[in-house]
């Protein structure tokens, strides 16, 4: 994979929101990619209650969100020497969001894990759903303010057609890090035969990934249920970053957000990143 080209931010303004622009402002600085600045305004907060004035009361929202975005703009600059583009729509986050993104062909899209306009409902609530359906870019979770580069990246794969674009987005966060990549086992009830089997499958599969991954990994296999065990090998190695396949492997939940990505993603006291296999 080459540099980041091309990075959407999503803000409404809040303290999450500002993490993840300080997540991608330094993501932009180190690929020399464009970082794009959006911000979308619901309808219902140009027109509130019953005003006399609807339009000009419109007009002044908008004018007031441009100014705090422009003033967000110049921060980045001054701070990262990175330029923003500063882009407002009006209308459903998701659908906005994802229409830029395409619109763009963002490389990555970037969003906070809270914020007034409810961020996080929007990764993980109803709207992702629809997020999903119209955008296929892969999607960065922000949950702290960002100190530097990550430095500790989890890799969870399951060897389904995605788990190369897993590692090879890991190594391209991870940098110059070493890349962890971890696979999980669902237990066969008491089994201990099929268990056994199934661990030297998985064996057999983390060292062939491994071996064809241009650059140096760290590979375990775990047996347990996969978010848990995910979420305890992120902490043991103090991971900043967990990157996973976003599709699951059956049904309409799994379809749009797979279980494992979406309880990982809730739970998970580090970033999250949420890719395809293309």
């Amino acid at each position: 994979m080459q540099n980041l080209t091309r990075i959407v931010v999503a803000t409404d303004f809040s303290l999450p929101a500002n993490a993840a622009i300080t997540r991608a402002a330094l993501l932009a600085r180190q690929h020399g990619a464009e970082l794009h600045l959006l911000h979308v305004l619901s309808p219902l907060a140009l027109y509130p209650g019953q005003a006399v004035e609807p339009a000009a009361n419109g007009d002044a929202r908008l004018a007031a969100a441009r100014s705090r975005l422009n003033a967000t703009a110049g921060r980045v600059l001054e701070r990262y020497d990175v330029h923003v583009h500063i882009v407002q729509r009006v209308g459903r986050a998701h659908t906005r969001i994802g229409e830029y993104a395409n619109e763009v062909a963002a490389d990555l899209v970037v969003a906070g894990v809270r914020g007034e306009d409810s961020l996080l409902s929007l990764m993980l609530g109803s709207t992702a759903w629809r997020l999903l359906r119209v955008c296929k870019r892969p999607v960065l979770v922000v949950r702290h303010v960002p100190i530097g580069p990550y430095c500790q990246v989890l890799a969870a794969v399951d060897f389904f057609p995605h788990t190369q674009a897993v590692c090879t987005w890991a190594k391209q966060m991870a940098g110059n890090e070493t890349v962890h990549v971890l696979h999980v086992l669902a237990p066969q009830d008491q089994d201990e035969q099929a268990n056994e089997s199934m661990r030297t499958i998985a064996g057999n599969l983390m060292a062939n990934l491994q071996s064809d991954l241009p650059y140096e990994t760290e590979g375990q296999i775990e047996v347990g249920y996969p978010p848990v065990m995910i979420l305890q090998h992120a902490a043991h190695c103090n991971a900043d970053l967990i990157v996973l396949g976003r599709h699951g492997q059956g049904g309409l939940e799994a379809y749009l957000l797979g279980s494992v990505s979406k309880d990982v993603a809730q739970a998970a006291n580090c970033d999250v990143l949420l890719v395809d296999a293309d």
